[in-house]
Protein backbone atom coordinates (compact mmCIF):
# COMPACT_ATOMS: atom_id res chain seq x y z
CA UNK A 1 0.00 0.00 0.00
CA UNK A 2 2.96 2.55 0.43
CA UNK A 3 3.47 2.87 -2.82
CA UNK A 4 0.29 3.78 -4.05
CA UNK A 5 -0.59 6.70 -1.41
CA UNK A 6 1.54 9.80 -1.06
CA UNK A 7 2.19 10.74 2.71
CA UNK A 8 -0.61 13.43 2.39
CA UNK A 9 -2.67 10.50 1.64
CA UNK A 10 -2.09 8.20 4.19
CA UNK A 11 -2.56 10.90 7.13
CA UNK A 12 -5.87 12.07 5.68
CA UNK A 13 -6.60 8.19 5.65
CA UNK A 14 -4.73 7.76 9.17
CA UNK A 15 -7.13 10.42 10.32
CA UNK A 16 -10.34 9.11 9.45
CA UNK A 17 -9.13 5.26 10.86
CA UNK A 18 -8.37 7.00 13.79
CA UNK A 19 -11.14 9.87 14.68
CA UNK A 20 -13.83 8.18 12.97
CA UNK A 21 -13.58 4.06 12.54
CA UNK A 22 -11.88 4.41 16.55
CA UNK A 23 -8.50 2.66 15.48
CA UNK A 24 -5.50 2.41 17.35
CA UNK A 25 -2.20 3.74 16.38
CA UNK A 26 -0.62 0.30 15.73
CA UNK A 27 -3.46 -1.12 13.68
CA UNK A 28 -2.95 1.89 11.46
CA UNK A 29 0.42 2.43 10.84
CA UNK A 30 0.41 -1.35 9.74
CA UNK A 31 -1.85 -0.69 7.36
CA UNK A 32 -1.06 1.97 5.91
CA UNK A 33 3.02 1.14 6.69
CA UNK A 34 3.76 4.37 8.18
CA UNK A 35 5.82 3.99 11.72
CA UNK A 36 3.96 4.92 14.97
CA UNK A 37 6.32 8.03 15.63
CA UNK A 38 4.85 9.47 12.45
CA UNK A 39 1.32 8.72 13.49
CA UNK A 40 2.24 10.23 16.77
CA UNK A 41 3.33 13.70 15.15
CA UNK A 42 0.10 13.49 13.13
CA UNK A 43 -2.49 12.87 15.54
CA UNK A 44 -0.58 16.01 17.85
CA UNK A 45 -1.12 18.50 14.80
CA UNK A 46 -0.07 21.61 14.13
CA UNK A 47 -0.25 24.32 16.96
CA UNK A 48 -3.85 25.95 16.50
CA UNK A 49 -5.15 22.38 14.95
CA UNK A 50 -7.29 20.49 17.09
CA UNK A 51 -5.40 17.37 17.59
CA UNK A 52 -7.10 13.71 16.44
CA UNK A 53 -7.27 12.52 19.91
CA UNK A 54 -9.74 15.85 20.50
CA UNK A 55 -11.79 15.42 17.23
CA UNK A 56 -12.11 11.20 18.02
CA UNK A 57 -13.03 12.49 21.29
CA UNK A 58 -16.27 14.74 19.81
CA UNK A 59 -16.99 12.09 17.46
CA UNK A 60 -16.97 9.37 19.86
CA UNK A 61 -19.18 11.17 22.11
CA UNK A 62 -22.14 11.00 20.52
CA UNK A 63 -24.06 7.37 22.06
CA UNK A 64 -25.07 6.66 18.50
CA UNK A 65 -21.79 6.19 17.20
CA UNK A 66 -20.81 4.64 20.38
CA UNK A 67 -23.39 1.84 20.01
CA UNK A 68 -22.05 1.32 16.29
CA UNK A 69 -18.54 1.02 17.08
CA UNK A 70 -19.16 -1.02 19.82
CA UNK A 71 -21.47 -3.66 18.29
CA UNK A 72 -18.68 -4.01 14.96
CA UNK A 73 -15.91 -4.56 17.56
CA UNK A 74 -18.74 -7.14 18.93
CA UNK A 75 -18.88 -8.96 15.54
CA UNK A 76 -15.48 -8.75 15.04
CA UNK A 77 -14.37 -10.75 18.62
CA UNK A 78 -17.01 -13.06 18.04
CA UNK A 79 -15.95 -14.38 14.75
CA UNK A 80 -12.21 -14.86 16.39
CA UNK A 81 -10.80 -11.47 14.67
CA UNK A 82 -8.51 -9.16 16.21
CA UNK A 83 -10.15 -5.97 17.72
CA UNK A 84 -9.42 -2.85 16.33
CA UNK A 85 -10.14 -1.21 19.83
CA UNK A 86 -8.19 -1.61 22.86
CA UNK A 87 -8.75 -4.52 24.15
CA UNK A 88 -9.23 -3.40 27.96
CA UNK A 89 -12.47 -1.76 26.89
CA UNK A 90 -13.62 -4.95 25.14
CA UNK A 91 -15.19 -6.46 28.80
CA UNK A 92 -16.81 -2.92 29.15
CA UNK A 93 -18.69 -3.30 25.54
CA UNK A 94 -21.25 -5.88 26.65
CA UNK A 95 -22.65 -3.67 29.92
CA UNK A 96 -22.18 0.00 27.81
CA UNK A 97 -23.86 -1.45 24.73
CA UNK A 98 -27.35 -1.99 27.52
CA UNK A 99 -26.81 1.29 28.87
CA UNK A 100 -27.10 2.91 25.25
CA UNK A 101 -30.62 0.80 24.96
CA UNK A 102 -33.14 2.74 23.12
CA UNK A 103 -34.02 4.73 25.74
CA UNK A 104 -32.82 8.45 24.74
CA UNK A 105 -31.92 10.90 27.67
CA UNK A 106 -34.23 14.06 28.49
CA UNK A 107 -30.52 15.38 28.51
CA UNK A 108 -30.30 15.03 24.68
CA UNK A 109 -33.43 15.18 23.75
CA UNK A 110 -33.11 18.72 24.94
CA UNK A 111 -29.90 19.52 22.93
CA UNK A 112 -31.52 17.89 19.88
CA UNK A 113 -34.22 20.10 19.89
CA UNK A 114 -32.39 23.38 21.41
CA UNK A 115 -30.01 22.62 18.01
CA UNK A 116 -33.35 22.08 15.41
CA UNK A 117 -35.26 24.99 17.05
CA UNK A 118 -32.63 27.39 16.63
CA UNK A 119 -32.42 26.63 13.16
CA UNK A 120 -35.94 26.72 12.79
CA UNK A 121 -36.08 30.13 14.04
CA UNK A 122 -34.45 31.09 11.19
CA UNK A 123 -35.93 29.14 8.59
CA UNK A 124 -39.70 30.72 9.73
CA UNK A 125 -39.74 32.19 13.48
CA UNK A 126 -44.00 31.61 13.68
CA UNK A 127 -43.24 27.88 13.37
CA UNK A 128 -40.57 27.93 15.59
CA UNK A 129 -42.77 29.23 18.45
CA UNK A 130 -44.89 26.34 17.61
CA UNK A 131 -42.52 23.44 17.73
CA UNK A 132 -40.86 24.88 20.76
CA UNK A 133 -44.26 24.60 22.68
CA UNK A 134 -44.42 20.96 21.46
CA UNK A 135 -40.72 20.61 22.25
CA UNK A 136 -41.34 21.62 25.75
CA UNK A 137 -44.33 19.51 26.42
CA UNK A 138 -42.57 16.61 25.13
CA UNK A 139 -39.73 16.80 27.30
CA UNK A 140 -41.75 17.79 30.88
CA UNK A 141 -43.58 14.04 29.34
CA UNK A 142 -40.23 12.49 29.10
CA UNK A 143 -38.67 14.13 32.36
CA UNK A 144 -42.17 12.82 33.98
CA UNK A 145 -41.15 9.35 32.52
CA UNK A 146 -37.95 8.84 33.72
CA UNK A 147 -38.99 9.99 37.14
Amino acid sequence: MSNLLTNQAKKVMAERMFVEDGMTAKSIAEQLDVSEQTLSKWRKGKEGEKSWDDKRAEMLASPHKIREILLKELILVSEGKVSKVDADALAKINKVIESLSDKISAQVVFSVFKEFDNWMADQDPKTAVLFTEWHKHFLLYKINLEG
